[in-house]
């Protein structure tokens, strides 16, 4: 039956096949080809500097042993040539290295006597980590550099910036800013913990103006006494817009606020500027009753006014009306 089919006619649904295959293969290989050759050259030039840096001190080892430099002076030009060939990669390869480590040196320095830079002070010893000592980008246009472009710091001694005593810097570019506590201290009236960073909002106006810092986030001293609870090691508050919100730290299980039971982890609790709770949220660690309703453990749970209670059942944690036998599986 194959004989009496057309081969004009197989060929032409070949064609059509390979038409709406082929782009497929095309496409692959234009990705593909590119990757395959970084990679060929790649592994060619790791290789080049290997052999460049086992050969050259196998040349030298050579020239020692009597018999084998008696060999190689048969056939100076090739011996020689190679050696040049080692001698020049390895020395292209310190050379750069030298090169990256003194522009490592010249980006850490450490300061031998105060600076300011613009409101930022620094003490004489501090270790400083800068961005770039270059002037120029690789686009050779201007750029922040020298003692501008900081982005972290190490104080000998505990130094004072916006009024509190620091360890340590860091700067990373906005939005951000980091400072470690020498102690705990507070900070923007928020008791925050020793040797713990707090983090400042700045913007590139503001960068080296720590005045002009905004509070973002601490870690909470210890045993700090708010909203009704006493918070553990680790609790950390943060600003969200004129809001805070304070979440616990630890392996803290069961937490009892207003006389409603908590899941430790999940609680948050939201607080204004002068550290008054303005309302909470988290998970029930308990089964509790209100009224005809029995709300069932892990239900979420939130205050947003005072003496309101706002439960949020699901289908996993459905709420169960006593009197009616209803469920409640969303509301």
């Amino acid at each position: 039956w194959f004989d009496s089919l057309d081969v004009a006619h197989l060929t032409h649904m070949g064609c059509r096949l390979r038409g709406c295959l082929a782009p497929w293969p095309i496409i692959l290989d234009a990705w593909m080809l590119p990757l395959a050759i970084g990679a060929m050259l790649y592994v060619t030039v790791l290789n080049v500097v290997l052999l460049a840096f086992v050969g050259l001190p196998a040349l030298l080892i050579a020239l020692c042993v009597p018999a084998w430099r008696r060999q190689m002076l048969r056939q100076p030009r090739r011996f020689g040539a190679l050696g040049l060939v080692c001698l020049s990669v390895v020395g292209a390869m310190s050379g750069n290295y030298w090169l990256d480590a003194a522009n490592d040196r010249a980006r850490k320095p450490t300061l031998e006597h105060d600076v300011q830079v613009e409101g930022l002070p620094l003490p004489a010893g501090t270790r400083l980590h800068l961005s770039t000592v270059d002037p120029l980008d690789q686009y050779d246009q201007p750029q922040v550099h020298g003692l501008p472009s900081l982005i972290a710091a190490e104080f000998v001694a505990p130094h004072r910036i916006k009024g509190i005593n620091v360890t340590a810097l860091e700067m990373f570019g906005p939005p951000y800013v980091k400072l470690r506590l020498a102690s705990d201290q507070a900070v923007d009236g928020w008791p925050c913990a020793n040797d713990t960073w707090v983090t400042f909002e700045i913007d590139e106006e503001t960068r080296l103006q720590p005045d002009r810092w905004r509070f973002e986030s601490c870690t909470v001293a210890a045993n700090t006494e708010m909203g009704g609870l006493t918070w553990p090691s680790g609790s950390y508050v943060h600003r969200y817009g004129e809001e805070y919100e304070l979440t616990p730290g630890g392996k803290r299980e069961r937490v009892v606020l207003q006389r409603v039971a908590l899941s430790g982890p999940t609680l948050t609790l939201k607080l204004d500027k002068q550290q008054k709770a303005v309302g909470w949220e988290g998970q029930l660690n308990d089964r509790i009753t209100f009224g005809d309703w029995q709300y069932p453990r892990l239900t979420r749970v939130r205050e947003d006014s005072p003496h309101t209670l706002l439960f949020s059942p699901n289908k996993s944690n459905p709420a169960h009306n006593l009197r009616t036998g209803e469920m409640l599986k969303a509301g």
